[in-house]
């Protein structure tokens, strides 16, 4: 499981990793971004309900090239597309 948050999250808090890694070990890999690097420019809705950075690659993604949470974004492909691919070739 690769998991990303932003380290000030109130909605997924450092506990919450802390209980994944407890319970999936080495097969949990989480991230912890610095709030710094949230999209500070979201939806009134984000900016209103949930003003603190959370979403990593929604809301708070910040879409240029090299900035940390497109890294993340791009990690998270590169993880999905292995994990598929492997078992695509595993059925076959």
């Amino acid at each position: 499981m690769l998991a990303y948050r932003f380290q000030g999250d109130p909605f997924c808090r450092a506990q919450r990793f802390a209980a994944y890694s407890k319970a999936l070990g080495e097969r949990f890999v989480g991230k912890v971004l610095p709030d710094e690097a949230a999209n500070a420019a979201t939806s009134p809705f984000f900016e209103y309900v949930i003003a603190n950075p959370h979403s990593v690659v929604t809301a708070h993604l910040v879409d240029e090239a090299g900035s940390t949470t497109t890294v993340a974004r791009d990690e998270i492909l590169q993880f999905f597309s292995e994990r598929l691919l492997a078992e695509r070739t595993s059925d076959q």
